[in-house]
């Protein structure tokens, strides 16, 4: 479906500057290796349509799920999701 794939690459995007406002803090890595690496994995669960996104955090991999309504609609941004706004509270401030 072609908006379910609109709604996909607007959440990776949002994760993706995730990763790079987090990495670029320096907050937890000051040689510049990067808290968060670059290159992660993702999917919808079809089940109950869930994007999974599985992130490489200080070498561990970890799940994030965000429901349908966390990444499907128009309000899908960096600020407006609860996940995000707390890794970025975690590793960036």
């Amino acid at each position: 479906m072609i908006t379910e794939q609109v709604f996909k690459e607007r959440m990776i995007s949002a994760i993706n500057t995730c990763i790079r406002i987090i990495n670029e803090s320096d907050k937890w890595d000051s040689v510049g290796k990067g808290i968060i690496e670059n290159e992660w994995q993702s999917y919808i669960n079809e089940k109950d349509n869930t994007f999974v996104a599985i992130l490489t955090i200080l070498s561990n991999k970890q799940a994030f799920q965000f429901k349908q309504h966390e990444w499907f609609g128009v309000e899908v941004n960096i600020h407006a999701n609860d996940k995000l706004n707390a890794l970025l509270k975690i590793y960036s401030s």
